[in-house]
C-alpha cells in the first residue's frame, strides 16, 4: 500500500515494526492493560512518517488461522482507536476501530458495544476463538468476515454476532440464512437487553408469526435462501427469532440457550446443516421435537388456537380448546382466580404464578391423533375462576388472539386496554 495509508484486515499484523511509527507501536503495546480506549493514529497524524512508517510503499503482512474468508480495508484518512475485550478461557484481546474523522462522534460508542458483544456472546455461546477483532468504517453499513467487520456503529452488535455463525460455526449462509442471520437476530435481542440491564423480551414473538403465516410470498426456511423472493429478509433474518421464541415457550428460554451453547461448541469450526442442528437440539433438550422442526423449517404453517367455551360444574371447569392451524403446540392455559373463596388446590400439571394465578400445561401430543379440539379439565378445589387465557405469553403462532380468552368479555376488555 502507499505509505500513509492505514490498513485493517482479517488476521494479526505480523510486521508492525515495518509499517507503523514508533509512537503507534508504543501505544499498541498498552492496549491490553485496561479497558481504556487508546488512539493509535490520530486525526492530526497524516501521511508517511506520521500515520505510518515513512517511505513510498509499505507491505502489511497479516496472518490468520482457521478462517473461511478474508477481507481488508484501507484509507489515508483513518483514525485508529483500540481497546480490549476479556474473553473467558483466553484472556484479553485487542479491538481495533478504523473510522474517518466525520464519524468520530458516533464511533465514540463503538468500544463499549464491541467489548460487550465479544464478552457477552463468549459467555452465552462459547468463547471467541480469534486473537483480535477489527471494525472498519467502509462503504458497507454492515458486513462480516473472520476477525473483521465493515459496519456502522448501529449494526456493530449484529456484525460481531456473525463471528459465531458463520465464522466459527461454519453454516452455509447462502443456502440456510436462518442459521446465520436469523440466529444473529435472536442473539441480538439477548445482547441488547443485557447491555441495558434488562431481561430479554421474547414473549409475543412466536405468536406474531400467526399473522404472517399463509402469505404466498414466504418461502419455508429450508428453501435455498438465494430463492427467498420478496420475503427473503423475513425468511433469513426475522423468522428464526419467532421460532426460538416458541421453542422457549415449550422447554424454557434458559434451556434453549444452554442447548444452543452446546451446539455451538460441538460444531465449532465444522459445517452443520439444518438436519444436524435439529437432531442436536433434540438430543440436548432431551425431547423428540420432530413435529416442531417440521412445522418451522419445512412449512409455513401456524397454530391458530382458540378457546371455544368453558363450563363449570362444582369444583371442575372444562375448557374446550380448538386448533385450526396445521402446526401443533402444547396447550398452555393461564387461570386467574377470584381474590377470595375456597383454598386453591394445585393440579399435577400446574404451576402457581402467584397466590391467585395458575399456569396449566398439556403436552403437544394431545393433537397427534388428529383431533381439532381438546377438552382441558381444571380442578383447583372450588375457587371461582375469573379468566382463562390460552398461550398467555404469546409464544405460539396465532392469527387471532381475541379468541384466546374466556369469557369473551375479557377479550373485549383487553382490546380496550384493560388486559395484558
Amino acid at each position: 500500500m502507499p505509505a500513509g495509508w492505514i490498513v485493517g484486515a482479517t488476521g494479526v499484523l505480523r510486521n508492525p515494526e515495518q509499517v507503523l511509527t514508533v509512537a503507534a507501536r508504543e501505544r499498541l503495546a498498552r492496549v491490553l492493560d485496561s479497558d481504556e480506549t487508546l488512539t493509535i493514529v490520530g486525526a492530526d497524524e497524516r501521511g508517511p512518517g506520521r500515520a505510518t512508517a515513512g517511505g513510498s510503499r509499505l507491505v502489511w503482512h497479516f496472518v490468520a488461522d482457521t478462517v473461511n474468508d478474508f477481507a481488508w480495508s484501507a484509507s489515508d484518512r483513518y483514525i485508529w482507536d483500540a481497546t480490549r475485550a476479556t474473553i473467558p478461557e483466553y484472556g484479553a484481546i485487542p479491538i481495533h476501530m478504523l473510522y474517518t474523522p466525520g464519524r468520530a462522534q458516533s464511533w465514540s460508542r463503538a468500544p463499549g458495544i464491541l467489548r460487550h458483544a465479544l464478552e457477552f456472546y463468549s459467555d452465552l455461546w462459547m468463547p471467541y476463538a480469534f486473537p483480535q477483532l477489527t471494525m472498519a468504517d467502509g462503504p458497507e453499513t454492515g458486513m462480516e468476515y473472520p476477525m473483521f467487520i465493515m459496519s456502522g456503529v448501529g449494526a456493530a452488535d449484529h456484525e460481531v454476532a456473525h463471528e459465531w455463525w458463520p465464522m466459527m460455526v461454519g453454516t452455509n449462509e447462502t443456502w440456510y440464512g436462518f442459521m446465520d442471520e436469523g440466529f444473529d437476530q435472536y442473539m441480538n435481542i439477548l445482547s441488547n437487553a443485557a447491555r441495558t440491564g434488562e431481561s430479554p423480551s421474547l414473549d409475543g414473538l412466536g405468536q406474531r408469526y400467526g399473522s404472517i403465516s399463509g402469505n404466498e410470498n414466504e418461502a419455508p426456511l429450508m428453501w435455498n435462501a438465494n430463492h427467498g423472493g420478496s420475503m427473503y429478509s423475513f425468511q433469513a433474518y426475522s423468522k428464526a427469532p419467532l421460532m426460538l421464541s416458541m421453542l422457549g415457550g415449550i422447554v424454557g428460554d434458559t434451556a434453549v440457550w444452554r442447548a444452543m451453547s452446546e451446539y455451538a461448541k460441538a460444531w465449532r469450526f465444522r459445517h452443520p446443516t439444518p438436519w444436524d442442528y435439529a437432531f442436536f437440539m433434540n438430543h440436548a433438550l432431551g425431547e423428540d421435537l420432530s413435529w416442531f422442526w417440521y412445522s418451522w423449517l419445512f412449512t409455513t404453517d401456524a397454530v391458530d388456537g382458540s378457546i371455544q367455551n368453558a363450563r363449570t360444574n362444582g369444583s371442575v371447569t372444562t375448557v374446550v380448546v380448538r386448533q385450526d392451524g396445521q402446526m401443533p403446540a402444547p396447550v398452555v392455559l393461564r387461570v386467574d382466580f377470584a381474590p377470595t373463596g375456597a383454598p386453591i388446590r394445585a393440579m399435577q400439571n400446574s404451576t402457581m404464578l402467584d397466590d391467585r394465578t395458575a399456569l396449566v400445561t398439556w403436552p403437544v401430543d394431545v393433537w397427534f391423533d388428529g383431533y381439532r379440539t381438546f377438552t382441558a379439565t381444571l380442578d383447583f378445589g372450588g375457587r371461582a375462576i375469573e379468566r382463562i387465557t390460552l398461550d398467555p405469553f404469546g409464544r405460539f403462532p396465532d392469527r387471532d388472539v381475541n379468541d384466546n380468552v374466556w369469557p369473551r368479555a375479557a377479550a373485549a376488555a383487553q382490546d380496550n386496554g384493560a388486559g395484558r
